[in-house]
């Protein structure tokens, strides 16, 4: 009757292996949205000043981290998030400063919005990363709306730049959450993955 608590607790640590990889992406998403969490409401004033689509922070965590993330993933999240905003918001800041945005209508606004993910979606022989068409789409979005409800409020450079903060902090969250506590490198994956292959 004594050995029932400790079959217990030893079964509990006795996981599969693919609930412990679920297990590990969930915990370094989690990490992340901390991490986002933290430097939003608890961060210098420099910092939370650019920061004011802390929501578009956690979006960008989850198209990061979407399953089973390793650190070269987070690297290329990094490349293809700075590629996105490129993409996306320099185009929308000659936009903005070109049409004004206190000129900014429902009509004009969604021809901008409509042309602008014309030109992200568009296929090519070099296509895009589905990711990094995501981050596009999303602060194509952000930036036209954002700047129609707000109008004569919005600064035409800043706007643009306090959306890609937000994209910037998403991204180094998911470095570095993939970091911490150790490094999930995708060659530890591959040598699991193959002696999972060889006991079973």
């Amino acid at each position: 009757m004594e050995s029932l608590p400790l079959n217990l607790l030893l079964s509990f640590f006795n996981i599969p292996p693919l609930w412990k990889e679920c297990l590990s992406s969930a915990f370094r998403t989690a990490l992340a949205c901390t991490i986002v969490a933290m430097v939003t409401l608890y961060g210098p004033i420099s910092i939370t000043s650019l920061i004011t689509f802390p929501a578009f922070s956690y979006v960008v965590v989850i198209l990061i981290i979407i399953n089973d993330a390793t650190l070269g993933d987070a690297l290329r999240g990094c490349w293809l998030g700075l590629y996105a905003t490129i993409q996306s918001l320099g185009p929308a800041m000659l936009s903005l400063w070109a049409i004004g945005p206190n000129r900014l209508s429902k009509g004009t606004a969604s021809i901008a919005v409509a042309l602008a993910a014309f030109v992200v979606v568009l296929p090519s022989a070099q296509s895009t990363h589905l990711i990094a068409k995501r981050i596009s789409l999303g602060q194509i979005v952000l930036v036209y709306v954002v700047a129609y409800a707000n109008g004569v409020h919005i600064d035409t450079f800043m706007h643009p730049i306090h959306l890609a903060a937000s994209t910037a902090l998403g991204v180094f969250a998911c470095v570095v959450a993939l970091l911490l506590p150790y490094p999930r490198f995708a060659c530890y994956q591959v040598i699991l993955s193959f002696l999972f292959m060889l006991c079973f």
